[in-house]
């Protein structure tokens, strides 16, 4: 039964891909007969894989040829002796070629086939086909009923059977059916049988089916092929991915039996354990990891006798090679080839540890002495606090390393820094804190109350330790420090107010000057309460009308008029009652809010000045971090555009100060100013930074010089020849001086006699409300007139004499 087959391919397979079959039928049947079309490798190893699979059944079909072969000839051989022998012959020779052909390729790998041979196989069928299709022309219409029986039997089983065996290769399977059920029919034809039609309409309908039934067999069975070669290239995808991951991967694979033995070993698994992964087979990985005392093997060990999958267990390998792994895996159920077990990946994540380590490094120390940093610190701080023990909190500064930094450098600066370090840690011992806070900053814990006098004597000798200059790169370095300190709990039990307070000690020490020390006391609590009062409400003041001015007219000694006023701030706060300028002003600088200050000031001196004090020049000082960026002179131009005000009658006096930083913008600015009218005035002279390379760069219109060197003209012969040269300077310049601070007719006897012309000071009138002003200008002609004065200054003279 079934077609000699042609040799097995001697191509091996090599491309493994699928389609999946199609719901629609006429798909299905196209798709059936691709294999006598298509000549790509995919579908030439199908049909090498097709023709192998009936080549191998070759033997049985061939013994069931001749088996049948054999009952035909008991059934016919007394009707016609002769003519069986010739069609026994033949089949026996076919059933020897087949034979032949399985003999030659039974042991040969299938491989791709070609169209050829897939046309040779239905060829092949064909030949058979017709020897069992002649069977019921030649014998069924002269048999008896019991070899009719027989031969009807034979046909149809040959058919059902052949069409079933050749479905792969539905071509072959179609002809042989075909061929069988025209023998049939031809038979059933000279039959005069009554139920001979319907028994070829049966035979036909039977035939269909095993049609239908054999090219939806080999369908599905060229279907499975395509997805064992899918499958088949999916796994060496997958395990080419695998070789792949090990070889270039930072993680190692490992699987291990149901008792944990290993029964994969990695590469890289190998090197990490320092064995060949040949000798670990057959190992149990806990036992491994045991002899390298990893630390976390505990939850490994927990995880795996629960039998549930573990995710990023980390192991810690210590020794001279500190090393970090991370294991995952899973249990594995099992299949036919795979026992059940255990699969995962260990990742060696020792670069994200030591990079985690070094974090908590920069995190909790610092990076150039390598002590403490601010953290570090508070942590301890607040351990200390929580733990209700006792201790004392150093804040320390360095005087004047900012200058070190500048001259030599910051290489220079950080090995002083560290020089610094070392020496705070040798005057404490081994369990105190010293951390740098960062710039120029330390601080050091003692976990001890020392008390009042231990503190201070701590603090003498960590001062001293300071004496001798520090050496770097042969230059020897002056350092000095300044240090607070507060008493835990004395002074606070909690970090943030401890901080507060150490900080508050060490302003004062700074205050008091260098190199020196201070204990916290309530007194500076105090003040730093008031400081913060003033702060906060100082950004207030001029929206709730606490803000006034106050006048202090200037005189032309020449004349005897008041030629001019001094606007000067006042605040009066409901809690804080009367505030100095000398204490508001100096915050206001350092919050930023003298913007808003100097704003209100120059806008009301100008909107008063404009209307109230008609003809007198005004004078408003302006703190120098106003004049930084320039916006400035458009603030004063804009001011003097809504008052009203002449720019000729306003000056703006500026400080000494003016000179230290950014110069040339501000020069820029005041230059812009001056060529629109405004005048400008130095204020305090002689006690600050300026010099006569400035004065000449800029032509200031007036020069105050400073109170301290009025008040001793009278008294000291070099203050008043300073005085003296004041006033020949400004005069050489073009600009007028104006005495401040004159209090007594003495003084003002002499400053006429060193050619000063304008004055200021208690002697003509203090600081006074607008009102008071305006009346002292309408009384001024009942006060002495100049040559009164005059008169005064010749009685000096000779009194002198």
């Amino acid at each position: 039964m079934g077609p000699r087959l042609p040799s097995a391919p001697k191509t091996p397979v090599s491309d493994w891909s699928t389609r999946a079959p199609s719901g629609n039928t006429s798909a299905n049947w196209r798709r059936a007969f691709e294999l006598y079309r298509k000549d790509d490798p995919e579908t030439a190893g199908i049909r090498g894989r097709h023709l192998s699979t009936l080549l191998a059944l070759t033997p049985w079909l061939m013994v069931a040829n001749l088996v049948s072969g054999g009952l035909l000839g008991a059934a016919v051989v007394p009707i016609s002796p002769r003519l069986f022998g010739a069609w026994g012959a033949a089949l026996i020779i076919v059933v020897l070629l087949a034979m032949r052909a399985w003999q030659r390729s039974r042991h040969r790998t299938p491989g791709a086939a070609s169209i050829r041979a897939a046309h040779r196989s239905t060829l092949h069928a064909a030949i058979l086909g017709l020897l069992w299709g002649v069977v019921p022309l030649l014998w069924f219409p002269d048999a008896e009923p019991a070899a009719q029986l027989l031969i009807g039997t034979l046909t149809a089983g040959m058919m059902a059977a052949g069409a079933f065996a050749l479905s792969p290769l539905p071509r072959a399977s179609l002809v042989w059916v075909a061929i069988l059920l025209l023998g049939a029919l031809g038979a059933l034809a000279t039959s005069a049988h009554p139920l001979a039609v319907a028994v070829s309409l049966l035979l036909g309908a039977y035939a269909v089916i095993c049609a239908i039934g054999a090219i939806a067999s080999g369908h599905q069975a060229t279907a499975l092929l395509r997805s064992e070669r899918e499958a088949f290239r999916q796994q060496e995808l997958v395990r080419l991915l695998l070789r792949d991951f090990e070889e270039h991967a930072t993680e190692a694979l490992w699987e291990l039996d149901s008792k944990g033995h290993l029964l994969h070993v990695s590469a890289r698994l190998g090197q990490w354990l320092k064995r060949e992964p040949d000798n670990l087979l057959g190992a149990s990985m806990l036992d491994e990891l045991e002899q390298r005392r990893a630390e976390g093997l505990e939850v490994l060990r927990a995880a795996m006798a629960e039998g549930r999958p573990f995710r990023k267990v980390v192991l810690h390998f210590g020794g001279a090679e500190e090393h970090w792994w991370s294991l995952s895996g899973k249990p594995t159920a099992g299949s036919e080839d795979q026992a059940p077990g255990w699969r995962g990946v260990a990742v060696d994540v020792t670069a994200e540890h030591l990079a985690q380590r070094r974090l908590v490094q920069l995190a909790h120390f610092d990076s150039v002495t390598g002590l403490a940093n601010r953290v570090t610190l508070r942590e301890r701080l607040d351990a200390m606090c929580a733990a209700g023990n006792s201790g004392t909190l150093f804040a320390v500064d360095l005087d004047h390393f900012k200058a070190i930094n500048d001259s030599f450098g910051h290489s220079v600066g950080d090995a002083v820094l560290r020089l610094v370090g070392e020496r705070l840690c040798a005057r404490v011992r081994a369990d105190d804190v010293v951390a740098r806070l960062g710039g120029d900053e330390f601080a050091i814990l003692v976990h001890r109350n020392l008390g009042a006098d231990g503190t201070m004597a701590l603090a003498q000798r960590l001062l001293a330790a300071f004496e001798e200059p520090c050496v770097v790169d042969g230059r020897r370095l002056q350092v000095g420090l300044s240090l607070g300190a507060v008493l835990v709990p004395e002074h606070g039990d909690q970090v943030e107010e401890l901080m507060q307070r150490v900080d508050l000690a060490l302003y004062e020490a700074k205050a008091t000057g260098r190199g020196k020390a201070a204990l916290y006391n309530n007194a500076l609590g105090d003040r730093n309460r008031r400081r913060t009062l003033i702060e906060t409400e100082l950004y207030h003041a001029a929206e709730r009308g606490e803000l006034r001015l106050h006048w202090q007219p200037r005189v032309d000694l020449d004349s005897w008029r008041i030629v001019g006023a001094e606007a000067l701030l006042r605040w009066r706060h409901p809690v804080l009652g009367e505030v100095s300028p000398a204490e508001f002003i100096p915050i206001a600088e350092q919050t930023g809010s003298i913007h808003t200050l100097g704003t209100w000031v120059l806008e009301e001196a100008c909107r008063t000045g404009a209307v109230q004090l008609p003809e007198l020049l005004l004078s408003v000082n302006v703190s120098t971090l106003q004049l930084r960026g320039d916006a400035f002179d458009r603030l004063v131009l804009d001011v003097l555009s809504r008052t009203g005000l002449p720019a000729h009658r306003l000056e703006l006096e500026l400080t000494e100060s003016v000179f230290v930083e950014g110069v040339e913008e501000t020069l820029a600015c005041l230059r812009r100013l001056q060529v629109r009218g405004v005048r400008v005035a130095l204020d305090d002279f002689g006690t600050g930074y300026s010099s006569l390379s400035y004065l000449r760069r800029f032509p200031f219109d007036t020069l105050k010089i400073d109170r301290s060197f009025i008040q001793e003209v009278t008294d000291q012969p070099d203050a008043s020849a300073l005085v003296g040269t004041m006033v020949a300077m400004a005069e050489a310049l073009g600009m007028r001086a104006v005495a401040e601070g004159i209090e007594t007719q003495e003084q003002l006897a002499q400053l006429g006699q060193l050619g000063c012309r304008e004055i200021q000071g208690y002697f003509i009138s203090r600081p006074v409300e607008l009102s008071v002003l305006q009346k002292l200008l309408s009384d001024w002609g009942k006060r002495p007139t100049a040559p009164t004065i005059h008169s005064m200054e010749r009685g000096l003279r000779a009194a002198q004499r």
